[in-house]
C-alpha cells in the first residue's frame, strides 16, 4: 500500500496576516512615539545649548529694542582682529560695533578658520563672521568705554540700535 503525499502548495500571499486592528496598531504606535519625543524635546529644549564655542569679548550697551535710537546706517563684514570682533568697511577700514544689552559672541574653529557667531537675547544667531550686515545706530567717542575688553584707546565706536541685517558675504 502506498500512500501518495500531496504536492507542497505555494504558500497564500493574499491572505491577510492581521487584522484591521493590528494595522491600526502597526501605524498608530510609531505616531505616538514621535509624538512623546517631540513633546519632550519641546519641554527640555534650552536655547543656550547653542551657543558653542568659546566666547569673544564684545562691547555692550544698555540698549534695548524699542529704546531712542540713532539714524545713521552702517554696513561692512565681521571679522576677528586679534581676538576681538569688528566691522570691516569695503574701504578695509576697522571699526568696533558696541552690540545692544546682552548680546553675546564666540568663535569656534571649523575647518581651517574660526566662525564667529554673534547672539541675541533669546539666543538666536544674528550674524556670522565673514557675513555682510547692515545696521542703524551711530557713531560715538569711545568714551564710557574705554579700557574695556577689545574697546580701541581712542576714537569712535559704532553703537548697534536696530536689528541688524545680514546680507551675502563680499
Amino acid at each position: 500500500m502506498s500512500e501518495t503525499q500531496p504536492a507542497p502548495q505555494p504558500p497564500d500571499i493574499g491572505r491577510r496576516t492581521l487584522t484591521p486592528f493590528g494595522y491600526v496598531i502597526c501605524v498608530a504606535v510609531p505616531i505616538l512615539i514621535a509624538a512623546l519625543g517631540f513633546t519632550y524635546l519641546h519641554f527640555h529644549y534650552d536655547k543656550e545649548q547653542l551657543v558653542s564655542g568659546q566666547r569673544v569679548p564684545i562691547l555692550t550697551s544698555p540698549w534695548e529694542p524699542g529704546d531712542d535710537s540713532m539714524d545713521a546706517a552702517f554696513t561692512g563684514k565681521l571679522v576677528l582682529a586679534s581676538g576681538c570682533l569688528q566691522l570691516e568697511a569695503s574701504d578695509g577700514t576697522l571699526a568696533t560695533v558696541v552690540w545692544p544689552a546682552d548680546y553675546e559672541a564666540t568663535v569656534q574653529r571649523v575647518g581651517p578658520s574660526d566662525q564667529v557667531k554673534v547672539y541675541d537675547t533669546d539666543r538666536n544667531i544674528v550674524a556670522r563672521s565673514d557675513d555682510t550686515i547692515r545696521f542703524g545706530g551711530g557713531s560715538v567717542p569711545v568714551g564710557e568705554y574705554a579700557g574695556r575688553p577689545c574697546a580701541p584707546d581712542s576714537g569712535d565706536v559704532l553703537l548697534v540700535q536696530s536689528d541688524v541685517e545680514v546680507g551675502s558675504a563680499e
